[in-house]
Parts: C-alpha cells; structure tokens; sequence
C-alpha cells in the first residue's frame, strides 16, 4: 500500500465570490422550510454576477430553472413562461426588461406582478446603473427584499482569481526605468549666522541623507508580482472582469511584463447624443444594434454615432452585439457620472 504521506495533496479549487454564492445558497436551502425572499444581484458590467448566477445554476440543478435575457424584451411571453418552471427561478440580465424611453416599463411592471403572484422564489441578476434608476423611479428593490452587490476585488484577490487559471508559473517581470540613484550621503556649504551681532556669514559643512526611492532590482517574484496586480486592480478599480481583461491583454504567455500594463488616461468630451448611446449601452451591457436603435430613436444616427464611439476606444463589436469596452469602462462611468447621465 502506498504511504499516504507520499500522496501529493490536490490543489484545493479557487471559489470566487464564494461569501456572495453561500448567501444566496442559504436561502436557496430555506425555501425547503417555506421560507423565501427574492433576490437582486447586481452590478457593474463585467463585475462577476453571471459567474455567480451560473455557480448557483451549477449547485442547483434539481430545484432552479435557468432563464437568460439576451435582448430586449417585447412580448410577454418569455415572462409566461416562468409558470411552467421549478420552484426556484433564476432570471439573468433582467435589466433587458426596461427601457429608458416612453412606455419602456410595460415588460417591468408585467414582470412585477407575476413575481408577486407566482408563489416562486426568483433570484435576479441587474446591471447596477439599470438598477440605481429603477430604484429611483420605480422602487424596484421593494420587490427584492435582498439586495447582493458584487463586491470589488482587492489585489490579493485578484491575483489569485487569475491565476487560479493557470498550471504552470507565470514569470512577472519589472522593465520599467528606475530612477536615477543618488548617493545615499551627500555634503553641501551652508552659511552661519556668526553671535554677538557679527554680519560676517560662515560657510558651514551640511551632510544630507539621501532616502532612496524602493528599488526593484534583485526583489523577489512575489514582489514584483504584487507590483503587478496591484497596478491592475487599480486600473480595473476592482472589477473582475476588467482586471482579467487586461491582465489577458497584457501578458505573452509565461511572461508577463510591467510596462506592458496599459494605463489609459481618461479624456472625453462627447455630444448629448453620444453620451446618451453610451449610456444605453453601459446600462444594458451587451446589446444588438436592432435594439440601440429601438430606444435611441431616429433623432441620433446610430451607425455614425457608434463609428465615433468605436473610434474613441469606448465601444466594441462582438457578434453583432455591443458592449463598452472593458479597459474604458471606469473612464465612461466617471464621464457619465460627471454629467448625471448616471449616479
């Protein structure tokens, strides 16, 4: 038999979000016992909820349903259809049902009161803009008794989140200039005040004690790997989703270098109509072109406005579905927010 000590232990499995998906399980657990509430998880595009949602859909597979939204939308029948599933409804990308225009809360108030009447339990993902202004409008968070945001990660966090993804090691890799160093002791003449009323100004030797600036040379990978996802988190401010983006677009696989992290300024300046388009693609996250035209309406030309919003680097295309570009994400919301477009 072999010896037990010999076996190499398996690598214990990363959980993300794990404190957010055993809340949710909890009360997944206590409608066994007729106890429930319905639940809002939300958050910022690219944030997390979906990797949650579908961890919950994973542990769940007898008792939940799964429903996704992936457009708009217009009829009832995709909110009907909620009668024939489990006892427990998950429902992804609700914000898909209002819209920001005249008439745009029919499918929202139909959805309303259903939830109300149904005697199901449904757990809801929102993007969190959608959901500031349903909230402010609508009182939507009275319908969900509990209310999960995705949390923002910490560096550490982070860090182990993307490189639980990974077998092998990755090498972190330092290139940026380093200062230039000066001697740690430095000498200089100063003039002294001579007592008793002389005028006569004596040089006088002065030492100074030069604090070099942190060196990086001969530190460790663990510190320049702490370097690095410190510098990612703070582009990202936390977000999951923008972080693992540029961590992918900044390493060359098994390499990853400093200066290679992107740190894009943020500098807009857009029309009314621009900053209307980006802020129905930033609160619907991803959608198709059928749709943006819908709720803009034909006082903006559609196509012309997203050319310009590609070319600033803030819009991308993706099967012929638009979403804000991640590594822009931070910089949109401040400009949005800086213009109460959002809050």
């Amino acid at each position: 038999m072999e010896d037990e000590a010999s076996v190499p232990d398996e690598k214990e499995e990363f959980v993300l979000f794990e404190e957010e998906i055993n809340r949710i399980q909890e009360a997944i657990d206590s409608v066994a016992k007729g106890e429930f509430s319905h639940i809002a998880l939300v958050g910022e595009p690219f944030a997390g909820q979906h990797l949650i949602m579908g961890r919950i859909r994973d542990k769940n597979p007898d008792v939940a349903s799964y429903i996704p939204f992936f457009n708009v939308i217009k009829g009832k029948e995709a909110i009907t259809s909620t009668y024939g599933t489990k006892e427990i409804v998950l429902m992804d990308r609700c914000h898909f049902l209002a819209l920001r225009k005249i008439g745009g809360f029919a499918m929202l108030d139909a959805f309303l009161d259903m939830i109300s009447m149904s005697g199901k339990m449904f757990i809801t993902t929102w993007n969190s803009f959608t959901w500031s202004y349903l909230r402010a409008v609508k009182g939507i968070d009275k319908f969900f008794p509990v209310v999960i945001e995705v949390p923002k990660l910490d560096s550490k966090t982070l860090m182990e989140a993307v490189l639980s993804h990974y077998e092998g090691d990755i090498k972190f890799i330092d290139d940026t200039e380093q200062p230039e160093e000066q001697p740690l002791v430095t000498t200089k003449s100063v003039p002294l005040n001579l007592p008793f009323g002389y005028r006569l100004n004596v040089p006088w030797p002065w030492v100074n004690l030069n604090r070099r600036p942190p060196e990086h040379h001969g530190e460790t990978q663990s510190d320049i790997e702490k370097v690095v996802f410190d510098k990612i988190t703070r582009i990202a401010k936390g977000n999951y989703g923008v972080g693992l983006r540029i961590w992918e677009r900044s390493l060359d696989y098994p390499k990853i270098r400093l200066s290679k992290i992107p740190d894009t300024p943020c500098s807009l300046d857009l029309t009314i109509n621009e900053a209307f388009l980006l802020y129905i693609v930033l609160s619907m996250e991803s959608i198709s072109f059928t749709d943006l035209a819908e709720i803009a309406g034909p006082e903006i030309d559609i196509e012309q406005t997203l050319y310009r919003l590609n070319s600033h680097g803030l819009v991308e295309q993706e099967k012929g579905y638009y979403r804000v570009n991640p590594e822009t994400l931070n910089c949109v919301i401040a400009y949005l927010k800086r213009i109460r477009m959002v809050w």
